[in-house]
């Protein structure tokens, strides 16, 4: 196997697909990256057993073949070398010899065939998204995944279609502090699709392979697994197995005290009183009265701060506590200039809308301060 490939072109590829190869690994072929030519392309595998990536990029291909390197090495080596350099890369024997200009590397291989493929996924439901409908219900939830082992079935986003309003695609994800909604109309083919749990691992890979991709995205979904076809990518992913949470019931119906503000100057407001807070808690106190909002954070390790806001808030006074982190994460999805907080006591938990997002919404729970 012999191909001579431009630097950046070799190095988009590698960006994605070295994320996946674990760089600790029990068993030595996973550390490698799978190469494979044929007549005028070249294409690059990654796996960790629970999710792989194929990646295909043109090249001058002198001869076919495959081989397998070390797949982080390969990323550096080829991260360090000059912008606009032509890499060439021979299969010598037990060896592999990549080089550019007057840069040489010698490096080992292991057998083709121990490495592990989990591409091929059985026949099930197909339908294609938008690329801005995926990276929009990814990157809406995907802050709200929990990363608590012991409730797995919490470690990544329910995609399903909602037996209240089977014309849409809804992404949910929660770590039980805090829940994110996002939703979408439901594409051609999606009708009877199982809810599914994408794993947080392959939703990071998924949304990095949305950025620089235009147009649709074949999504491929059977009883265990789930394959994403982009343009020039191919991504299989296992899926969680296990049931998500009926998380309808910790949505907040009748919340009638609505508080709405300009999303930046909340933004910014929370970001300066947090300040003082503490890293562990990270709580700041909310306080409403008639179009005013009191911010307040008291350490006793670090100091207190405040600040005062005018509001948009006509309804009874309140007091309510929140972590000041999570309220930043959503404050980071809401699109328009303003964000729409609705409450009901100081006990109970905040439901977040963005006006200028349909089907988009947050649910946070309160603090003790």
């Amino acid at each position: 196997m012999d191909f001579i490939i431009d630097r950046n072109a070799l190095l988009k590829p590698l960006g994605h697909i070295y994320s996946v190869v674990e760089r600790r690994n029990t068993i030595p072929i996973l550390s490698n990256v799978l190469i494979e030519t044929n007549s005028s392309k070249v294409s690059f595998t990654a796996t960790d057993m629970d999710m792989d990536i194929v990646e295909e990029t043109g090249c001058i291909v002198s001869s076919q073949g495959k081989v397998t390197l070390a797949a982080h090495t390969l990323h550096d080596i080829v991260r360090k070398l000059p912008d606009g350099s032509e890499i060439k890369i021979e299969h010598r024997d037990l060896n592999v010899e990549v080089s550019a200009g007057k840069s040489k590397f010698i490096l080992p291989t292991l057998p083709v065939d121990d490495y592990p493929i989990m591409t091929n996924i059985d026949k099930g439901h197909e339908f294609s998204l938008q690329s801005i409908d995926l990276t929009n219900l990814i990157d809406n939830t995907k802050f709200a995944i929990s990363s608590e082992e012991t409730r797995y079935y919490l470690n990544g986003i329910f995609l399903h279609v909602p037996d209240s309003e089977k014309d849409k695609l809804r992404a949910v994800a929660t770590d039980g502090h805090r829940l994110a909604q996002a939703e979408i109309p439901l594409p051609e083919g999606a009708e009877n699709m199982p809810g599914i749990i994408l794993p947080r691992k392959a939703v990071g890979e998924i949304r990095k392979l949305t950025d620089g991709t235009d147009g649709k995205i074949k999504i491929i979904i059977s009883n265990s697994k789930a394959q994403f076809i982009f343009p020039n990518s191919t991504l299989t992913t296992k899926l969680i197995d296990g049931s998500f949470p009926d998380y309808q019931r910790v949505i907040p119906k009748e919340n009638l005290n609505k508080l709405v503000i300009s999303n930046l100057e909340f933004s910014k407001a929370i970001d300066r009183v947090s300040t003082v807070s503490m890293e562990k808690s990270r709580a700041v106190k909310l306080s409403l009265s008639n179009n005013l909002l009191s911010l307040n954070v008291n350490s006793h390790d670090l100091g207190d701060a405040s600040e005062e806001l005018e509001i948009d808030y006509s309804h009874d006074n309140l007091e309510i506590g929140f972590n000041s982190k999570y309220l930043l994460d959503i404050a980071s999805q809401i699109q328009g200039k303003e964000i729409k907080v609705l409450l009901s006591d100081s006990a109970s938990p905040a439901l977040i809308t963005d006006p200028d997002q349909d089907g988009v919404i947050f649910v946070l729970m309160p603090m003790r301060v």
